[in-house]
């Protein structure tokens, strides 16, 4: 089986990185030839969340000659529009044979709203290309660097939590986001430590820290967001603190965290008070790791999308 990428960016742009480059070399590893770029030879045709006029007539052409054409999407609303046009969306969605996302909310969102007639659930895989699981970093005990990382567009998410977690005693508030966006957000909170987000330097940004402080309690797109930034900071060796809802309240159960999550200020101050140890937080990781890596290292979310690609290969597609 031939697999043709198109993905949206190249992989200093996020949902690219995790939902096509992680796992080309795990597909290679498992005998798939996977590849970026379009291959007119392809049995199948993944499209990643960005459409336009020539990516849609590639997908047609593909479609013409029977291979398998899939859409690969992990936004909805307004960030998806920077990608796709509605009238664009609404065409992919028509030629895709299926529809993949990261989340049961995106899922049901697809299938509820739009015109997606199949829609599968492949998982964000751990980002930052790692080997396995970090272990925890030896960092001094104060101040408790605590961090929110994102793009600036997702803010007010952290803003509702900024003043408690600025309240907590002995607490550096950490913000990574990207560099067009520093200067603004450091000189209208100066209390906030905020910092430049590269692809290169992240993962060492991250282990100087803590904790994360990760949430999605914001509109109903929001919610419906995945837990690739919870899976990361864990399996990079930083506890993260999320917010209770859909994917991360899943995820904690998965891996026996629980107590990490909250719903308000006081839970989020408690669950800080929590974790403020060393001890604490090496017992949240010895919770948390191996159940994580297991669902979601790239090597087994690649073998996902590859059970979903098979089962295209295999049975007529709709022209």
């Amino acid at each position: 089986m031939r697999i043709s990428f198109l993905p949206a960016a190249a992989d200093d742009t996020a949902s690219s990185r995790i939902r096509v480059y992680s796992l080309l070399a795990s597909m290679a590893r498992a005998g798939w030839s996977a590849d970026v770029g379009f291959d007119s030879g392809a049995d199948v045709v993944v499209v990643q969340k960005k459409v336009t006029g020539e990516i849609l007539e590639q997908a047609a052409r593909a479609k013409s000659r029977g291979a398998a054409v899939v859409y690969d999407v992990d936004d909805l609303g307004s960030a998806l529009d920077y990608w796709a046009a509605p009238e664009d969306f609404d065409r992919i969605l028509e030629l895709s044979d299926v529809v993949t996302t990261d989340t049961a909310g995106h899922r049901e969102l697809l299938l509820r709203d739009h015109a997606a007639r199949s829609v599968e659930i492949v998982p964000d895989c751990v980002d930052y290309y790692p080997a396995g699981p970090s272990g925890l970093a030896e960092l001094d005990d104060a101040p408790l660097r605590v961090m929110w990382f994102g793009s600036i567009g997702n803010i007010e998410l952290f803003q509702r939590y900024a003043a408690t977690l600025l309240s907590v005693r002995e607490v550096e508030v950490v913000v990574v986001t990207g560099a067009a966006s520093v200067r603004d957000y450091a000189a209208r909170h100066p209390g906030i430590r905020v910092l430049p987000w590269s692809r290169p330097g992240f993962v060492d940004v991250l282990r100087a820290c803590h904790l994360t402080c990760l949430m999605h309690d914001g509109s109903e797109i929001d919610r419906t967001k995945s837990n690739n930034k919870m899976i990361t900071s864990i399996s990079w060796g930083v506890p993260a603190l999320v917010s209770r809802t859909a994917e991360f309240a899943r995820t904690a159960r998965e891996a026996s965290v629980e107590d990490a999550l909250f719903g308000d200020d006081g839970e989020l101050r408690a669950a800080v008070e929590r974790f403020r140890t060393p001890a604490s937080r090496a017992g949240y990781l010895a919770r948390a790791q191996a159940p994580i890596w297991e669902r979601y290292r790239p090597d087994a979310v690649a073998r996902a999308l590859i059970t979903v690609l098979e089962s295209l290969v295999h049975e007529p597609h709709r022209v």
